[in-house]
């Protein structure tokens, strides 16, 4: 049974490494015999309508980064959000930042689905979210990868099954442990391929755009109030630095005019006194 077992399993691989090879052979003797036969011009026209293939549908991986400027960041965020959410997207990743004496911002990554992606692109892109500051757009045909990872897919799943099928029919011991160390071995790839697989349905079905939204002016400092003794300390020294300037203010502000009281005032205080003197020196 066990050269049975092996011979079997060998065939299995040379059969899944050849079956692409099978198939084209397989294409290029139908046309041969096509050829050979020689058919009427109508049999000729009927076979050229049933031969001609549509062209399979282009995958295409669409990503888009884009920087705007706003006065308010939080406000132009949620207007992305619902320009996004209408359309059938979501918010893949957010990450905001607002630090005191800063300009805030946001970086937000969207998933929108591809039908829909140029137009929300150019929503994004117009004043109802803010200025425009950059935009970096690209676009990766991978409709030959798709094609080949689902093609890799259904042959990795029939080379399993066969497997399991020998497994069944398996004897003996030193067979079993060979074909379940070969199967655990095809799983692992079969779940590898797939991860690609979905991973490519993903990227193909949804765009990725992410959005920088930059703040206009820096965020205010806020000053906080600390309490007990050491509050009181702070708020008696505040008053007192309050009082001071204010003070300052007001001896600046009328140090000019006693200048021009001093100019004027003591010239008549003179005076004032040196005619008082006189009188009291004639009485």
């Amino acid at each position: 049974m066990r050269p049975f077992i092996v011979v079997s399993a060998a065939a299995l691989v040379l059969l899944t490494a050849c079956s692409g090879a099978d198939n084209g052979a397989s294409a290029g003797s139908g046309g041969r015999a096509a050829v050979a036969r020689a058919p009427s011009k109508e049999a000729d026209a009927a076979g050229r309508a049933q031969n001609v293939r549509l062209a399979p549908t282009q995958a295409i991986v669409y990503t888009a980064d884009l920087t705007m400027r706003s006065g308010d960041v939080t406000g132009a965020a949620g207007r992305a959000k619902s320009v996004v959410a209408a359309a059938g997207g979501y918010v893949g990743n957010e990450n905001a930042t607002e630090n005191p004496g800063s300009r805030p911002s946001a970086t937000i990554t969207f998933k929108i689905p591809s039908a829909r992606y140029q137009g929300v692109l150019d929503q994004l892109a117009s004043s109802r979210i803010g200025t425009r500051v950059s935009l970096r757009q690209q676009a990766d045909d991978v409709t030959q990868e798709v094609a080949d990872v689902d093609s890799r897919v259904k042959s990795a799943k029939a080379t399993l099954a066969s497997f399991r099928k020998l497994l069944d029919k398996a004897s003996d011991v030193d067979d079993i442990v060979q074909l379940e160390q070969e199967i655990a071995s095809r799983e692992s790839d079969l779940e590898s391929l797939q991860a690609r697989q979905k991973s490519l349905a993903s990227q193909t079905s949804y765009a990725t755009v992410t959005l920088r939204l930059e703040g206009t002016t820096p965020t205010r400092r806020e000053h906080h109030r600390s309490t007990g003794f050491s509050g009181g300390v702070s708020s008696g020294w505040h008053a007192f630095t309050v009082f001071v300037k204010g003070l300052a203010l007001v001896v600046g502000w009328l140090l000019p005019f006693a200048g021009l009281a001093a100019v004027i005032g003591l010239p008549a205080w003179w005076l004032w006194r040196r005619r008082r003197s006189s009188g009291s020196s004639a009485a």
